[in-house]
């Protein structure tokens, strides 16, 4: 479980910091209604907010205080998938800019 959490938080800091640098580059936009919001308030505090819960993922894990519930892990490993899934679009829009 702690793995997965880890893999979450990073999946997540790599997120916001491809994301903020493929929307200030103009071939990437943000899909989630939330984060676009955000983003368009400040870049800022779209990128701290990925960061401050980065680190909250790590400190769940650093003082072992995941909880251990069924529901917990299964959206683990829901967000982990959507991560790869955004992951695979991102990858293909930079790779698209770059042609």
């Amino acid at each position: 479980m702690k793995k997965l959490f880890l893999g979450v938080a990073f999946l997540n800091l790599l997120d916001g910091i491809i994301t903020f640098i493929g929307i200030n580059g103009s071939f990437m936009v943000e899909a989630n209604p939330f984060m676009n919001a955000l983003y368009s308030i400040s870049p800022v505090l779209f990128l701290g907010l990925k960061i401050t819960l980065s680190l909250l993922l790590l400190l769940l894990v650093f003082y072992d205080k995941i909880p251990r519930r069924k529901w917990v892990t299964l959206m683990a490993y829901v967000v982990s998938v959507m991560y790869l899934f955004v992951f695979c679009l991102h990858s293909i829009w930079i790779i698209q800019s770059l042609i």
